[in-house]
């Protein structure tokens, strides 16, 4: 059996070691905690110096951004409003209010429940005490709603400016080509037919005179358009008679190239459009045929009913258009591949043409391969008159 002193020696001394484990798991504890402790007052003072940077960054926006911003919660009650906002509802708007109280507006309540309900972007101009305002708003999932308010008054009156100055200029132009194609014509039809230089000549000064009409016409028509001046008056019309019409005026500039240009339509088709701002449309398509289809070439028009649709058609063997160009020829001053940039014009044409095929409630496209020879085939489509 074990000695007394030495059994006693033993167990104080397990319990010694136990006490002392308890002490150092204690204090391990207790260093753990403050630890705890000061990294969680560390991370509350990192996100008290970050919420402060966040909120002066968002207070110099607010500050340097010249359009008028609200931003209102799921319920229509702004929560925040910049200095540009304040100058456009004054001094009494604050957050807290809602966006009825703020701008007595109900059309941009209206626009805002329209962003809501689409779940998108809604971006249209609104007019605010009197003045036009382009308005945009975006809506987040949760609810929060962002309107963005830009004053228009100035890029109005600019742009007014701008349809002033190039509706003058396009009408102070028409004289002087006129008497210059009187004159060349005159002189064509007395000219000596021995001396072809002579005739070329002329012919030449003749097919440029006609490029300036053109270009004068489209930069009218572009003033009217932007203006509001061209508003389409519909009534049944006949479509053999308005495409004869159009390749009759056309013809001549056809003639000049060798072109073979024709007209398939059935007598009784009959369309709902205004007569002239249609012959015009179809008038700016074929001229760009003849523009870019070689001497030689063919052009055809063409009507059909389909559906309850009636589809123009212009059809040449030109040199096509690239396929990366197509989604673009509709786009005002665009002019695509080298090709068509060795020619004279405005990039207005088809621009024009599908400004007034959309005021008919119609549409416009274009198909091609972007193949030489192949060319190409503008349509659109217009409201039976039958």
């Amino acid at each position: 059996m074990m000695p007394s002193t030495e059994f006693t020696f033993i167990v104080a001394s397990i319990v010694i070691g136990f006490l002392a484990w308890r002490w150092r798991a204690a204090h391990a504890r207790a260093q753990h905690w403050q630890a705890v402790a000061v990294s969680g007052e560390q991370r509350a003072e990192d996100t008290d110096l970050l919420r402060d940077h966040l909120e002066s960054q968002i207070a110099a926006l607010e500050v340097a951004q010249i359009d008028g911003v609200l931003i209102l919660n799921a319920k229509g009650v702004i929560l925040r409003l910049n200095a540009a906002a304040h100058e456009i509802f004054g001094p009494g708007a604050i957050p807290g209010q809602s966006l009825m109280t703020v701008t007595r507006s109900a059309e941009l309540d209206d626009l805002i429940a329209s962003a809501r309900l689409r779940q998108s972007e809604v971006d249209t101009q609104i007019n605010l005490a009197g003045l036009p305002y382009r308005a945009r708003v975006r809506v987040a999932d949760t609810g929060i709603a962002v309107v963005v308010l830009r004053e228009m008054s100035e890029l109005h009156r600019l742009g007014r400016a701008r349809r002033d100055f190039i509706a003058n200029i396009s009408h102070e132009l028409r004289t002087p080509l006129t008497s210059i194609r009187l004159v060349v014509e005159s002189l064509l039809a007395s000219a000596d037919p021995a001396s072809e230089h002579i005739h070329n000549s002329l012919e030449k000064v003749n097919t440029e005179v006609s490029a300036l009409e053109q270009m004068s016409q489209e930069l009218l028509d572009l003033a009217q358009i932007e203006s509001g001046q061209a508003v389409a008056r519909l009534v049944p019309i006949q479509v053999k008679t308005l495409m004869a019409n159009v390749a009759g005026r056309l013809r001549l500039q056809a003639d000049r190239k060798q072109q073979d240009l024709t007209v398939q339509v059935d007598d009784d088709l009959e369309a709902l459009a205004d007569h002239d701002q249609i012959a015009r449309a179809l008038g700016n398509l074929v001229h760009n045929a003849i523009k870019f289809t070689p001497d030689g070439g063919r052009i055809q028009l063409t009507a059909n009913r389909t559906n309850a649709d009636i589809v123009i058609a212009v059809t040449d063997n030109g040199a096509g258009i690239a396929p990366t160009d197509q989604p673009r020829v509709f786009e005002r001053f665009f002019r695509g591949d080298r090709a068509r940039l060795r020619q004279s014009g405005t990039g207005l044409g088809l621009a024009i043409a599908k400004h007034v095929v959309e005021a008919h409630g119609g549409r416009i496209w274009v198909e091609s391969q972007g193949i030489p020879g192949r060319g190409t085939t503008f349509f659109f489509s217009l409201l039976p008159g039958n």
